[in-house]
Parts: structure tokens; sequence; C-alpha cells
């Protein structure tokens, strides 16, 4: 347990943040150092790689030992070779600033002439010079070799002075120590920002991956599992929805499992109950045809009612299963709705007329083109017709009109009683407006049903671009 806590808070977000945090924290106290120390090493130890650039004489113990070398060869030269070498050295040094003092303390030639030099030195005035360019840092670099060498003093002296700039690298182009110590401090701040994006766009793809699946599900409606990535938070996040989408996908499977097995079991039912139906349905008749008596033969009528609600609740269920697996074939036309509305109409009129219903209808006369099924939409307007006689014949009242619905003609049928129980099972009314609005939206129409005290109306409205 204790293993899997730190490996846990090893790859967490949280202690990656808090990293990169302690890393902002100590950005100063140790890019400061660390600069100056780089900036120390390539002075150090790449000053003269073509990488940092060259110093335009070489290092301070470079000059040195060249300008000791030279001096060491002039011993025994004369005056003017000695001149004459110096003009030489001038031309390699043209920045520096060359005098030579000879063995009687006499300044000599001067490379340029500098008049605050001597022109005779005393022991003293030497002595004070040489200590006070060894013991000066900000003045010239100044390099003093006696003639013949250290074993030859007495031969005189000769100096070099050059400005300390030439011997800082990049003084031709432009550079110093100050300049590479903030390239090294700016290269360090560049790097710590760069993690930091790189951290924190690492986060946000993640999280925009794990959107996109959530917001992006397939044909089937349920989102795709994604890869889990790295274990830390945003992985267990990730881990959790691929978890949800497999149960997502189980219960998508069983639920088709378990409609298929629902459509095969109406199916049987409305097929393998209509033949003990139909002999049921023929012993009726045989009774009605025999002498009976009043009570017998309110039974018999009562079981033939009740038989034919039957026959026509095995009739939804057939239809319902047929139209939910999409094997109800519509044929689809143009036709005036308002014809077909009239047509059954008629046919319901003896029903209304024998359920004492005041009938009235309000279609206009020019026909209402609309692209229906005839016989489907005959079908509709039966269930409609017969769930106003059975359910709202306390009312009284049937009516049939075309208003307008949302900018668009619509057929309303209204009664006056409790009303379509769109929610009820009793004698089959629920199933039966399953199947009137599976119909209607084969046919780009939909139903509307408003309920009132005063009674129930319903709309049967084209969708857009029925028309």
């Amino acid at each position: 347990m204790r293993r899997d806590t730190e490996y846990k808070w090893n790859v967490s977000l949280l202690s990656r943040y808090l990293l990169l945090l302690l890393a902002a924290l100590l950005f100063v106290p140790v890019a400061i150092p660390a600069s100056i120390g780089a900036s120390w090493f390539v002075n150090r130890f790449f000053s003269d790689s073509p990488l940092f650039g060259r110093l335009p004489y070489g290092t301070g113990l470079d000059i040195e030992q060249a300008w000791h070398r030279e001096a060491a060869r002039l011993a025994g030269a004369t005056d003017e070779q000695l001149e004459s070498r110096l003009m030489e050295l001038k031309r390699q040094y043209p920045d520096a600033s060359l005098f030579w003092v000879d063995g009687g303390g006499v300044t000599r030639l001067q490379l340029p002439v500098q008049q605050e030099r001597p022109v005779r030195w005393t022991a003293d005035e030497a002595i004070a010079f040489m200590k006070e360019r060894a013991s000066q840092g900000e003045g010239p670099f100044t390099v003093i070799a006696f003639i013949g060498g250290e074993a030859r003093q007495h031969g005189g002296f000769m100096v070099l002075e050059l400005p300390r700039r030439f011997l800082k690298r990049g003084a031709v182009e432009g550079q110093s120590d100050t300049a590479l110590f903030g390239y090294f401090l700016v290269a360090l701040l560049l790097f710590f920002i760069v993690l930091s994006y790189l951290f924190f766009r690492q986060i946000r793809g993640r999280l925009l991956q794990l959107k996109t699946a959530m917001t992006a599900p397939d044909e089937t409606g349920i989102p795709r599992p994604i890869p889990v990535g790295r274990p830390d938070e945003i992985g267990q996040v990730t881990k959790a929805f691929n978890d949800m989408v497999d149960q997502l996908m189980r219960s998508k499977e069983r639920e088709r499992e378990e409609e298929a097995l629902r459509q095969r079991l109406i199916g049987s039912l409305s097929h393998d109950l209509r033949t003990p139906l139909t002999v049921i349905g023929g012993h009726l008749f045989t009774l009605e045809q025999e002498p009976l008596t009043e009570t017998g033969r309110r039974s018999v009528q009562l079981m033939a009612l009740k038989l034919g609600d039957l026959d026509r609740l095995l009739d939804h269920l057939l239809s319902y299963n047929l139209l939910a697996n999409g094997k109800y074939t519509l044929t689809l036309r143009q036709a005036d709705m308002l014809r077909l509305v009239r047509q059954s109409a008629a046919a319901w009129y003896p029903v209304w007329e024998k359920a004492r219903l005041e009938t009235e209808l309000e279609l206009p006369e020019s026909p209402l083109m609309w692209e229906v099924d005839e016989q489907a939409f005959t079908r509709v307007l039966d269930n409609l017709f017969q769930n106003v006689v059975r359910h709202a014949g306390a009312g009284g009242y049937i009516g049939i009109s075309i208003v307008s619905r949302e900018g668009v003609p619509a057929l309303l049928i209204a009664d006056r009683g409790p009303g379509i129980r769109a929610s009820g099972t009793t004698k089959g009314a629920g199933l039966g407006l399953s199947v009137v609005d599976l119909l209607l939206k084969e046919m780009k129409l939909r139903r509307e049903t408003e309920s009132t005290e005063a009674g129930t109306r319903v709309y049967i409205v084209p969708e857009s671009g029925v028309f």
C-alpha cells in the first residue's frame, strides 16, 4: 500500500506542479550564481574558442609572456635595433602604448608620445611606476620587462600598456562578461518558461481530448473510450470515464436484447392470439342466433364488445411492433388532407350519433395538400375518433376544424369530456396513441395535446418543410 501511495505521489499532477513552484522559488537564488559560474567557466576555458569570439591580442598571460620573450631576445641589441624592433611591435599591437627606458634612466622611444612620462627616471620613480601598475586593476594592462631578461636589469626596461577592454572576450564583437552573464540568465529564464508551458499545454491537451470524447459520441450515441496515459489525476478521471462508457455500452447491449425479446413477444402474441379470438368470435355469433334471455343476450353483446377491444389491442400491438422496427411501409404522396378527414368523419358519424355526440365540422372548401400515406393517416384519425368516443363521450361533443398553429394550418380535434389520457392504459388508449405518434412521425407530422377541465384539444401539426 505504501509503495502504491508513493508511486501515485510521484506521478500526480500535484507533485509535478509543486516541483514547478519550487523551481520558480529557487530560480533567482540559483539562476544568478549559476549564470556567474557559467560565464566564468566560459571565460576561463573557452575564451579563445571561435564559438565565443577571440581576443584580438590573446589573453593577458599570452601578452605578458610574449613581451618578456621579446625583451630577452633584445639582449645586447643596439639602440637602433631596439627602436626598430619596438616599431615592429607597435604594428603588431596597434592599440597599445610602447616605450623603453635605457640603463641610464632616460626615456627613449615612445609610441605614441606621452607627455606625462618623465624624461629621466630616478630609481624611486621607476619603482613607484612598477608598483602602481602592478596594483592598479582599473587602469591599462601594463607589462614591464627588463631588456635582456631579469639577470640584466641595468640594461633598461621596456613597457607595453594596453586598454583592458581588449582583454575581455568579444571586445571586437561588442560582447562582454556582463553580456555573457545576461545570456545565461535569459537562457535559464526561457528554460523555465518553456518547461511551464509544456507542463500546462500537456494538461490542456489531455483535458481537451477528454472533452472531445464526452461531446462527440459515435453513431450509437455513446462516447468512445480514450487512452488513459499517465496514471495521474487526469488519468484517473479518464479511467473513470472509460469505465462509465463500458457500463453504458453493456447497458445499451442489454437494452437491445430486451427490445428484441419484447418485439418478438409482441409479434408472437399478436399473431398467435388471433386464431383463438376468431374462433371465440364465431361461437359468439352462433350464440346470438340462439334463443336467449335478455340477460344472456346482454352478456353475449358485452363479450362481443370486449372481444372487439381485444382484437383492436392486438392490432395496435402488431402495428407498434412493425413501426418500432421500421418494417411498416408507408407510401407518401401529396393528398388533400381535408378529403381524408371528411371521409373518415362520414364513416364515424353513425357511431357518434349512437353515442349521442354533438358533431361540429368546420373545414374550408379549398383543398389542403399534405404529403401523407392515405391509409396510415386514416388510421390515425380512426384511433383519435375512437378515443373520443370511449374516453370523452361524457362531454357529448366532438369538433373537427382547421386552425393556425405556429403559423401553419393544423387539424384540431376537440372534445368536452375528461379528455384523452395519453399516459393511461385503459382499453388500450395509451398503445393506440403510441401508434398514432409513430405513424405521424413517419409522415413528418406531430401530435400536440392540450387538456383542461373544459376538455381536450388534439392538434396534428406538420413539421417544418412538410409542404
